[in-house]
């Protein structure tokens, strides 16, 4: 039943899935909802929310963007596993690292990649990414960081940039309503050396989503 239900959506919306996809996808959201019972992990626990607001959500960027394969990509304060995990599993190849401060989230984090069989597992960090930019080894590290929480852009601006290669890119998931946030950013961006690049709207009618792409300037 899921699994012609979680196909169907992502052919509707051009996300073909391979068999092993829907296998991985199908044990994502069992052990969500299982581990969920007892720890909140999200507010979202019908099917239909699950697969369009955290699976369908997390990869629908890539209807606007393209990640190269065996590109390094980060996501900071991934929570349950979105959008980075998701990406994972649409992209296999990609070097994916996961930042969560929550040592319950990261338990669960860790235990679904031991059940996914990625061959190249993502690696999974228990900090505050305001810690982990601070460790010299990871800066200009990345080609692509995502942030799909609610701190603003401003707020998060010291933290993600640095971890961006020259040519990298962050990818701030927002809701529609962003023309103030936006205005707001402009100026800590310029001071931290970055601008906004695009913006665009997600092609899928379900969401209230937008996708800021930002980028370093190069002088």
């Amino acid at each position: 039943m899921f699994h012609q239900k979680i196909k169907k959506a992502f052919n509707r919306h051009g996300f073909p899935l391979t068999t092993n996809q829907l296998e991985q996808l199908t044990l994502f959201r069992t052990e969500l909802q299982r581990w969920n019972s007892h720890m909140n992990l999200t507010t979202l626990q019908d099917d239909d929310e699950i697969i369009y607001k955290h699976f369908l959500d997390s990869i629908s960027v890539l209807k606007h963007i393209t990640i190269g394969e065996g590109q390094k990509v980060i996501d900071i304060g991934t929570g349950a596993g979105f959008p980075g995990v998701m990406l994972k599993i649409y992209i296999p190849n990609i070097r994916l690292t996961l930042v969560e401060a929550s040592h319950k989230k990261v338990a669960f984090l860790k235990f679904l990649i031991s059940q996914l069989g990625f061959d190249v597992s993502p690696s999974v960090l228990a900090i505050r990414a305001e810690n982990y930019v601070k460790t010299a080894v990871f800066l200009n590290t990345y080609d692509w960081v995502f942030t799909r929480y609610v701190a603003s852009i401003a707020d998060s601006a010291a933290y993600c940039l640095p971890l961006l290669k020259s040519s990298g890119r962050w990818i701030a998931y927002k809701s529609c309503e962003i023309d103030a946030e936006i205005e707001h950013s402009r100026n800590t961006l310029n001071l931290c050396g970055a601008e906004i690049e695009n913006i665009y709207a997600s092609t899928i009618d379900e969401l209230n989503r937008t996708f800021v792409v930002i980028r370093k300037i190069i002088k």
